[in-house]
């Protein structure tokens, strides 16, 4: 397989005749990378589709312009961006979709956002402001799990230890991984957990390696008897560049729990954070039972956010009988790495008191500016605002960086689009460095957003964290929290929930 550091930028008059040149140029890169025909084939398709609504739609009749198809080569895959300076993003271009009721009907308009959706592995539209728009389109390479690389009785599940008062100490060590352990690694996840761990990485071990090289996964292993690997915890980023990493990945093997493999490993991830300039570390516990959310307290998780609905309920777990019973909550932990102080923020007085009781929770030092009151407006027309799709979790984020006169407008197509297309579940991400956010509170909450927490140093900054269900029914009886802090905010995000009123 030979890989491509090089991107490319392709400035392309907007006229489909230079579609198949577009198409040519992505297939001879896909090839070089390692993709096979089928998998060029879809992203072929993906981008036919998004030129396509460029070029008819961005544009006014008769308009000449030119647009840019950017191409992203990795170890991990493919990356194509479509960037133009057409007209704003409008959800009528990405309608819903619904397949005909027989062999002769026609399709409807949203056809070609489904295929979109169906034909790639992530998805991000990135509101640029003056300078435009982007739409990403991410494939990765087709790995082979550690399923193909094993035989069933190395990927036999662990038995479940038998409970006894006393547990028996074992000799174990924490280290960095090394290159050669990541196979180790998937099997260990796989026989502990089978295929419900979230971030499927984890059972790719060629990706897993190329994260590792990428710098975008750190992963630390317990070592134990016959320098066997028993253990594993892992810092995970979308890029270098972030500020804080998420705790994820964490493995015991059964007989090795309860030995404080966990929390030391947590200890060398904050050690390694430290050497990167993180300054913070979040998780995300499942709120269906207590283990994971009771590991985090012990690592020195502080609760900060409670997000409703993230995961789909048709996810097993081990140790379960059954699927969730609805789309599956998490909470959210913060542990501080290195806090600079006198960060200004604006809180909205509306939720003064609970996002200071967090912050203060969180031991983090923040000057909370007043709530300027109605008359704030930010100088720019547009926000700049970056959506994230994740197909797999039929969830969505919205990150809005920078605010404009048009934002909250911004935010509602892009909610629209998002419920046409059958998301269930959308967290949207508020700047809270910038004053103009107090008076926009209201507006997205008035299009159906509510609380969900804070989390420091997000991709925008030091993010409020509103949520929304799109027909999505949470029973929050249901929802289990280990912690004071914990159930206080999971009681604030349901007084807040307009679908529970």
């Amino acid at each position: 397989m030979e890989h491509l550091a090089e991107s490319s930028i392709l400035t392309v008059p907007n006229d489909l005749v230079y579609l198949p040149a577009i198409q040519a140029f992505i297939s001879e890169v896909a090839d070089k990378i390692g993709f096979g025909r089928r998998d060029t084939t879809m992203m072929l398709i993906a981008v036919e589709e998004a030129v396509v609504n460029v070029v008819r739609h961005a544009f006014e009749p008769d308009e000449k312009a030119t647009f840019q198809v950017i191409v992203k080569p990795g170890g991990s895959g493919i990356t194509v961006i479509i960037k133009d300076r057409g007209l704003p993003y409008s959800p009528s271009l990405l309608p819903e979709y619904s397949a005909p009721s027989d062999i002769d009907g026609t399709a409807n308009a949203g056809l070609g956002s489904h295929l979109i959706k169906k034909s790639v592995d992530e998805i991000f539209y990135h509101n640029l402001g003056r300078d435009g728009k982007e739409l990403h389109l991410v494939k990765y390479l087709p790995y082979r799990s550690v399923q193909d690389m094993s035989s069933a009785s190395e990927l036999e599940r662990f038995p479940e230890p038998v409970k006894t008062e006393a547990i028996e100490k074992k000799p174990f060590s924490i280290r960095l991984i090394e290159p050669s352990e990541v196979y180790d690694v998937s099997k260990l996840f796989y026989r502990a957990y089978g295929y419900t761990y979230g971030i499927d990485t984890i059972y790719y071990p060629e990706r897993l390696a190329e994260c590792h090289a990428e710098g975008t996964i750190i992963s630390v292993v317990t070592i134990g008897e016959d320098n066997r690997i028993v253990g594993h915890a892992a810092l995970v980023r979308d890029q270098r560049t972030d500020q804080i990493a998420e705790a994820a990945m964490a493995v015991v093997e059964p007989s090795y729990r309860g030995h404080g493999c966990q929390n030391l490993m947590i200890s060398r991830l904050v050690e390694e954070a430290k050497k990167e300039g993180l300054k913070g570390i979040f998780s995300k516990a499942v709120t269906n039972h207590m283990y994971a959310q009771k590991a985090g307290q012990k690592a020195g998780f502080k609760r900060c956010a409670m997000v409703a609905g993230l995961i789909p309920g048709n996810r097993a777990y081990k140790g379960m009988d059954a699927a969730l019973s609805q789309r599956g909550s998490v909470i959210f932990g913060y542990r501080v790495v290195e806090d600079p102080g006198n960060i200004v923020l604006f809180i909205p007085s509306k939720h003064r008191t609970m996002i200071e009781k967090t912050y203060k929770s969180l031991e983090i030092e923040r000057i909370f500016a007043d709530d300027p009151g109605k008359g704030q407006e930010s100088a720019e027309e547009t926000g700049d605002v970056r959506v994230v799709v994740v197909p797999g979790y039929n969830r969505a984020g919205i990150e809005v960086k920078t605010y404009g006169r048009q934002v909250v407008s911004q935010v509602h197509n892009i909610l629209k689009t998002l419920c046409y297309q059958k998301v269930d579940q959308i967290t949207l991400y508020l700047n809270l460095h910038d004053p103009v956010v107090c008076s926009l509170i209201g507006k997205f909450e008035e299009i159906g957003f509510f609380y969900a927490g804070i989390l420091p140093f997000s991709h925008v900054g030091d993010a409020l964290l509103l949520q929304y269900l799109n027909n999505v029914p949470i029973d929050y009886s249901k929802i289990n929290i280990a912690c004071e802090m914990g159930r206080e905010i999971l009681e604030y995000v349901r007084s807040c929930d307009p679908n529970n009123h």
